[in-house]
This record gives structure tokens, sequence and C-alpha cells, in this order.
């Protein structure tokens, strides 16, 4: 990178004037000014089957994702004004290491095959911008690869492999932590598989058995096939060392799908608190009573999550959960939120309601499939430019104040 060029993590703590006239927008922010905006592009871009698997949800009318979305924007937040002229202090500690923004880029399976290579991009952004990239378990480049990309900002999520109890599992610990990775995300809210209707739609089934579809489907999308020529598939690389040696693709997807299987019990969470020595966060919380059980465990962190309605299309809007949870634990654990964050309000909303940071992975997903390598460095600037904006406009100083606001929010459930 040339050294007069900036970074998005420098973008975030310059001055770019008066608070009241920023610099003019850039070409990308001209073209793509919303998610939705890299939503279409996405659509245009990629492989059909590549996009569904982002876009798409559990159940037949996919309403949990709607829902996360519709319930964040009924939350209502009440502005102050009179307050001087400021600019917005975005910066967060997180387990002990300060971050640019209250977002990260959240775990999600196959990200290369959206866009091939597209954990790289990932990891590359993240380091730049200074946001945690919680590499999941199932993606394509393998802890050790990630952690070396961005050494400051890799988070490692797990999905359970019970067999052998829980041998694999216990194993990727150990590299994580020998490669350096700060926090590690325990996965509960899949404890089944469940059906997402455009995923079988397009035949994206285990074993996957590409025909006439798939190459009907790929061959409008040079720049995809570009990508896939130049990084590969590297379908589950985290997992090939314990599939067998030199095994085609297919293969490894097989055997994990073997291999994994349910959710994490109470008492494996205490096996990971014992085994992982840093920062231990467990991903999928929606009761109270369940984030105080992980927390008793000693767990540091807890993401209140209902899988982006990928799972269980009747579970209520994560925000609409996320009050009782940062009551019953806030003050003793991290409180992180997902599930539908679109913008810079989204994450105000949020930081309002009781969480201390926010992960996005659809936003994320789809700069990656519209832009390519470019794509999720533009989404981390878009969130830097739109959390400054949301807490000046309501405003905050920095990312506590938001809980001080007035806030009218109509879904809050009461446990």
């Amino acid at each position: 990178m040339a050294s007069n060029e900036k970074t998005a993590g420098d973008a975030a703590k310059t001055d770019d004037g008066p608070p009241l006239f920023k610099a003019p927008p850039g070409e990308l922010t001209l073209r793509y000014p919303t998610i939705d905006d890299l939503r279409k592009r996405a659509r245009r871009r990629v492989p059909r089957f590549a996009f569904d698997y982002v876009d798409g949800a559990a159940g037949a009318g996919e309403t949990g994702k709607a829902r996360n979305a519709a319930a964040l924007d009924a939350v209502e937040l009440v502005p102050r004004y009179g307050i001087e002229n400021f600019k917005a202090d975005m910066e967060v500690e997180l387990f002990g290491r300060r971050f640019a923004a209250p977002v990260a880029i959240a775990p999600m399976g196959l990200p290369g095959m959206v866009w091939p290579g597209g954990e790289e991009a990932f990891a590359r952004a993240a380091q730049a911008a200074r946001i945690p990239f919680t590499l999941g378990s199932s993606s394509g480049a393998t802890v050790e690869r990630i952690a070396e990309l961005a050494p400051d900002c890799t988070w490692f999520q797990l999905y359970r492999m019970p067999r052998n109890d829980l041998a694999i599992n216990f194993d990727l610990v150990r590299r994580a932590a020998a490669a350096g990775v700060h926090v590690l995300v325990l996965t509960l809210d899949v404890p089944a598989r469940t059906k997402r209707p455009r995923e079988l739609r397009n035949r994206l089934i285990i074993p996957y058995r590409p025909g006439l579809h798939t190459v009907m489907d790929v061959l409008p999308h040079p720049g995809w096939l570009m990508a896939l020529r130049k990084h590969g598939q590297n379908a589950f690389a985290n997992y090939k060392d314990y599939a067998g040696e030199k095994l085609p693709n297919r293969e490894v997807v097989k055997f994990v799908r073997q291999q994994s299987g349910g959710t994490f019990a109470w008492d494996e969470v205490a096996r990971f608190r014992e085994a992982w020595n840093g920062p231990l966060v467990v991903k999928g919380m929606v009761h109270p009573q369940d984030a105080e059980r992980a927390v008793e465990l000693g767990v540091d962190g807890v993401v209140v999550s209902n899988h982006g309605g990928r799972q269980l299309e009747s579970a209520p809007a994560s925000i609409d959960v996320l009050p009782a949870v940062a009551a019953a634990v806030g003050d003793r654990a991290t409180v992180l939120f997902d599930s539908g964050i679109r913008g810079g309000e989204d994450v105000v909303r949020a930081l309002a309601l009781g969480a201390k940071s926010t992960l996005s992975g659809r936003a994320f997903m789809y700069g990656l499939a519209a832009l390519g390598d470019e794509g999720p460095g533009h989404v981390a600037q878009f969130f830097f430019d739109e959390i400054a904006e949301a807490l000046r406009q309501v405003g905050a100083h920095d990312c506590r104040e938001p809980q001080d606001l007035v806030v009218r929010h109509p879904g809050a459930l009461k446990f």
C-alpha cells in the first residue's frame, strides 16, 4: 500500500474538517450508498447458488430474517440536541484490545464459495480496519493462514464435532492458540441441521454433485470464474488434516458432515473454558437464563443471535431479546449483538439496548460478492461513516453514551 493511502482504520481516526462538513463521498459510496445496493450488485455478479446461500434463511417464508430487520426498524432513539459540535469516538475495547469501531465481521460458513479467496479478503480488510474477524471453522482457509494475515484481529469459531470425545474440536483449539487467535467463539444455536429451501433448489447438499445446472449458473459470471481460477476451492480447509491425506474436496465435505452435529452441552462449554486460556465467547444466546448459565461457567462474552434467521424461522428477533440478556449478564460479561445489522443506526440501536459491540455477516458477504477483494474494506468504511454519523445524530460522544438515550422498543420480550 502506498504511504499516502489511508486504511479504513486510519480513516476512522482522521478528522476531515469540522463535524458538519465532511469530505465528499468516494466513488464506491456514490454507487453503493447502502448495503441493499451491494446486495443488488451481488445478485448480478455471482452465481445464483452463491447469492442464495448468503441471502437465504430458514423456512418457506424466511420470516425469521425479515423479523430481524423489522424489529430493528421498530426501535426508536430519542436524540439529544444543543450539544457542542464534536467528533464521536467510535473506538471500543473488547477483551483487552481496542478496535476502531463497534462492529466486527461475523463468523460465516463458506465465504470462499461466495467469492473464491473470500476468507483472506475478510482477514486483510479486518487487519487494515482494526476490527475483529471471526473465522468460521467450516471456512475455506485455515486458522493458521488467517491469523497470519490478521494477527491483531482474528477470532475463531467452533461447531461441535462429537466423535472421539470432541478430539477434533480440542485439536482445533490447540491450533488456534498456537496461531495467536485472540478470542474463541463456541456456536450454540445450531442444534440440528435446518431446511433452507433456496439451498435445496440449488442442490447445495452434501455430497454436492456439480452438473449441467452448475455450468449454466457459473458461465455468465466471468469475474467469479477468474477468482476461482486464482484461488481454487478449498472447502473446509481446517478439517483436511483430520479427513485424510490428499482427499478431494468432496470427500472432505462428506467427512465433516459425518463428524459434526448437535450443540455444545454446558459441561462441554466448561471443558473448553479449562482448555482455552484466552477470552471465551458463546454465540446464539436468546434467553437470559442461558446467558447466565454461560457466565457461571466462566465465559467472558455472549453473542445475542438467532443465527441471522438461518436456523429457526419462528425464533424471536435478536434485538427483541437483547435488553433482557444485557440486564442479566451485562455487568459480568461482554454482551455482543448479531443478526440483522445493516448500517450505523442499527449498530447504535444495539448499543442503546445494552450491547458493547456488534457483528455483521450478510453485509460483509454482500460486499464481498459485489466488489470482490475490495468489498470487505468498503463495507468496513461504510460502517465507520454511518456509525460516526449516527452517534453524532443522537448526541453521543462515544459508544457508551447511547445506553443513556430514551428508547422506544415495542417488540422487547419480557422474561
